[in-house]
């Protein structure tokens, strides 16, 4: 059995050292919301529309933030909604898609 205090912890790679400092860092302007600037309301806007999906719903779940989140989201529906260009594209994404798989099922049968 190993002892588990004599076993180092292994560090983690640099794209994931910045993303625990990406993530500490949002928190800690949602705690601050609303008293940030507009240069940091737009990392905000960043992280909320590219950021990883997980991590966000990971931080949407934390009762110290959750409601400062959702008021976010709120002042900024606007800005976080879908474009209709990129409602477009996706659409077409789906719809090319469900074209190759009906014309896949039909080659095989």
């Amino acid at each position: 059995m190993i002892d588990q205090q004599s076993v180092p912890a292994l560090p983690g790679t640099p794209d994931e050292q910045d993303d625990t400092a990406r993530k500490q860092r949002v928190k800690a302007l949602f705690t601050r919301y609303p008293d940030i600037t507009g240069e940091e309301r737009r990392e905000l806007m960043d992280y909320l529309k590219s950021g990883p999906l997980l991590e966000i719903g990971l931080l949407k779940g934390d009762e110290t933030i959750r409601y400062k989140i959702a008021a976010f989201e709120q002042e900024q529906a606007k800005a976080l909604s879908h474009a209709p260009k990129e409602i477009a594209v996706l659409l077409v994404i789906f719809v090319l898609l469900a074209v190759a798989c009906s014309a896949l099922w039909d080659m095989g049968a």
